[in-house]
């Protein structure tokens, strides 16, 4: 029967004492014997730190061969997805091809071609078509208080030889490259150097050809003509070299790739089309040179970047395709010297522009209207009256007044020209028509 008082009192009344047993020498033995076990049992096992090193060593194998793999599966991948089109001609090039399938592509049936290349061999072949320009321009510095004084400035770009004739070497490059620029004269890869003169220019398409007369390039200077190619095949994402004379320091070159096309960029008022870009870098003293594609051909005369604030990679170059026929144009026609002012050949006319924007939001016609006209002058004896706007001269597309000026100094008083222009209706509508105007010498003189 469970008792609840004998249970308390049992865990709570003092121990009595027991007899002590009697231990024969082979009980003492087995005792002691068993306290020696007890001993040992209870002290702290020794480590076996060889065992422990072959451990850390087999792990740290392990984990190096993991980490391996993984570099070894990212690198792959970014070199399969994110391919780089070489030169076919390039021998030291190693392919690796990947089908879709593998990398996991829905469209199993195209493949995807890495290349890991450098541009030495393709720049070897075609640095030596590009050429450094160089001339002087006035300027004129205001001193504020203390008045302006003009004084010479030098200018820099770059060009790109197209060809030769008989007796002249031609190369192109921008028109804002050359415009207003004097003592003009290029620099060969080598070091060689040679005067030139404009054959011809179109500052619409900001384009203009220049020549040096084979006669004065030095015997031993090394130069080739480029190869132009068509710049209607080339894909986004495709290779792009940039040579050129940056920042007037000489031939370098820089790369990138075709970053959009058929862009369309306004510059000064001036809107251009048809452009290609590109995050190959483009800097001052560029202008006019060449975007090569990997087959070392020019798809692109480089002419503007945008610089402005957070913006990088961002530049612009003329599609060749759609200027092969213009290059052609300018360089068949004679070559034009500059003139001096006593020389030049006048129209007799003030006028503002008449920008694309101005157009744009007033509805006139883009070229230079005339605000004033000399009597007697050409443009008076031309027919030419006040508010006609003048879009062309001499086949050479004017849309502001700058441009006009500039291209006047290229022609020599009693030269006849054509020129054409807008003129006003009894209905109040311009309608575009021209008439032949010969230049008169400095009315002022």
């Amino acid at each position: 029967m469970y008792n609840d008082e004998t249970n308390y009192t049992a865990y709570n009344s003092e121990p009595q004492p027991q007899p002590q047993p009697q231990l024969t020498k082979k009980g003492l033995r087995a005792m002691r014997k068993a306290q020696r076990i007890e001993r040992k049992a209870s002290q702290p096992k020794k480590k076996n730190w060889f065992v422990r090193g072959i451990a850390m060593v087999v792990c740290a194998v392990l984990l190096g061969g993991v980490a391996g793999v993984a570099c070894y599966g990212v690198s792959y991948a970014g070199y399969s997805l994110f391919p780089i089109k070489n030169d076919s001609q390039t021998e030291s090039s190693a392919k690796t091809t990947t089908t879709a399938a593998q990398l996991g592509n829905v469209n199993a049936n195209k493949d995807i071609t890495a290349t890991v290349y450098d541009v030495s061999d393709i720049v070897d072949s075609v640095i030596s078509s590009v050429v450094a320009i160089n001339g002087e321009y006035t300027q004129e510095v205001n001193y504020g208080w203390f008045g302006s004084q003009t004084q010479k400035a030098t200018v820099s770009g770059s060009g790109i030889i197209i060809g030769s004739t008989d007796d002249e070497l031609l190369m192109v490059t921008n028109a804002h490259v050359i415009d207003g620029v004097e003592n003009l004269a290029v620099t060969f890869y080598d070091g060689s150097k040679v005067s030139v003169e404009v054959k011809n220019k179109k500052s619409s398409y900001d384009l203009a050809v220049i020549s040096a007369k084979l006669s004065d390039i030095p015997k031993d200077a090394i130069y080739t003509i480029a190869t132009l190619g068509d710049s209607s095949q080339i894909k986004v994402g495709e290779a792009a070299i940039a040579v050129g004379n940056s920042m007037g320091y000489g031939i370098s070159v820089t790369t990138g790739c075709i970053s959009a096309l058929d862009k369309t960029v306004t510059v000064d008022s001036t809107e251009y089309n048809n452009l290609i870009q590109t995050d190959a870098a483009i800097n001052p003293g560029n202008s006019g040179g060449a975007l090569f594609n990997a087959q070392g051909e020019v798809i692109g005369i480089n002419s503007v970047k945008m610089s402005t604030t957070g913006v990088e990679g961002m530049g612009y170059a003329i599609s060749i395709s759609s200027v092969k026929d213009i290059i052609n144009e300018l360089s068949t026609t004679d070559s034009r010297k500059q003139l001096d002012d006593d020389e030049r050949g006048y129209l007799g006319i003030t006028g503002v522009s008449i920008t694309s924007q101005i157009s744009q939001t007033y509805g006139y016609p883009v070229g230079v209207a005339i605000r004033s006209i000399t009597k007697d002058g050409a443009a008076d004896k031309a027919g030419l009256i006040k508010n006609d706007i003048i879009c062309s001269f001499d086949g050479e597309t004017v849309e502001t007044i700058d441009s006009l000026v500039e291209l006047m100094k290229y022609y020599a008083a009693g030269e006849t020209v054509k020129v054409e222009y807008y003129h006003m209706n009894s209905s109040g509508e311009y309608e575009k028509t021209s008439t032949s105007v010969t230049l008169t010498s400095n009315p002022e003189k």
